[in-house]
């Protein structure tokens, strides 16, 4: 079953730390580019890990 609520957390710091690395130009930007889209791929891949990690402690 998918935890949408620890989801939601990932996504709202993985986004608040791209916006941070751009603010102080780390990560280079296109006007193309969907943040919300990176933050929720990076999201979902720290899910999956998390939940591995979890299972493999049980």
């Amino acid at each position: 079953m998918i935890n949408y609520i620890m989801l939601y957390r990932i996504r709202k710091r993985v986004k608040k730390i791209l916006k941070d690395k751009i603010s102080e130009d780390e990560l280079a930007t296109t006007k193309t580019s969907c943040l919300g889209c990176v933050a929720d791929e990076i999201s979902w891949e720290i899910y999956y890990l998390l939940k591995e990690q979890k299972s493999n402690k049980s």
